[in-house]
């Protein structure tokens, strides 16, 4: 493998001026999801720490999500979405999970953006992803794992109601795992298996029914997001992709992104943005456009 293929799905050019792409994701069918921040213009570059201060104090006046459906993209606002640190979308039964990246706050959506319920799911989340059974994984930061909240597990599991299913720092305390300072990466599949990469070591964790189904000691450090095709792992490093081959044979190896004329994508470079991946998809956003690996 020395190339992937991706097929063009928005031009990013085309959204309104006042729309701000702060996260793009994956449903757990593969389908993009693009999480907008709507009325909360940035401040020009080189801007006075005054003007960014003021910036990042002032709600948005909603969050927005685009989202592909048979192959077409839909459209949904959510309400009363005005939050400083709305991070992450996920599907979530036949609605939505909203969830804020700092104090836990999470909404659940309808399928139309109409308010459901509140959840908390701790403070400093890394990520968030959800499972077709209403499972809701959690991976934390540093703040988290050292602060005094559910975060000093570093991945918990919730059920569809906010009860905890599983606390990933007692289970590697029991297993002779190392336990996690800061859970950079995380892949949740369609299945329910849960790959997890993590500070200090660097271990890659296979978690299958809440036990281990296999842990690789010494992959390294692998990115916050990282496709799982077979047994390959595809990540990224900066403005490059990788692959490696779990069977430790070999040293990781270049991909080239390409799109579908052959031509060479360079992903954005803030990591939440630039790239993501959920099982074996994974969706690259340029400075341009938004693409999605072909199967």
């Amino acid at each position: 493998m020395n190339s992937i293929i991706f097929r063009k799905l928005i031009d990013l050019q085309s959204l309104p001026k006042d729309w701000e792409l702060i996260k793009a994701s994956l449903d757990w069918s593969g389908n993009p999801l693009l999480l907008i921040r709507e009325g909360k213009p940035k401040p020009p570059p080189f801007s006075d720490h005054v003007a960014f201060s003021k910036w990042y104090q002032t709600p948005p006046k909603a969050h927005v999500l685009i989202h592909w459906t048979n192959g077409r993209p839909q459209t949904i606002h959510f309400e009363q979405s005005q939050g400083l640190s709305t991070y992450f979308v996920q599907q979530f039964g036949e609605g939505w999970l909203l969830a804020d990246r700092r104090f836990g706050r999470a909404v659940s959506y309808d399928r139309h953006g109409g308010i459901k319920t509140s959840l908390d799911l701790g403070d400093a989340s890394e990520d968030i992803r959800t499972t077709p059974d209403g499972r809701i994984w959690v991976s934390y930061f540093d703040e988290g794992v050292f602060g005094n909240g559910i975060g000093r597990q570093g991945l918990v599991c919730f059920d569809n109601v906010g009860s905890l299913l599983f606390t990933y720092g007692q289970f590697a305390e029991r297993n002779n795992l190392p336990m996690i300072c800061d859970c950079y990466g995380m892949n949740v599949t369609s299945s329910g298996d849960v790959w997890i990469s993590y500070y200090t070591d660097f271990p890659l964790v296979l978690l299958r029914a809440f036990e281990t189904v296999h842990v690789w000691p010494e992959v390294g450090h692998i990115g916050h997001e990282f496709a799982i095709q077979g047994n390959t792992v595809i990540f990224r490093s900066k403005s490059d992709l990788f692959s490696l081959e779990l069977d430790g044979s070999a040293q990781p190896l270049s991909i080239d992104p390409l799109d579908e004329s052959g031509s060479r994508l360079t992903p954005r470079q803030a990591d939440y943005v630039g790239m993501y991946a959920a099982g074996s998809d994974l969706i690259i956003a340029t400075e341009t456009a938004l693409y999605k690996s072909i199967r």
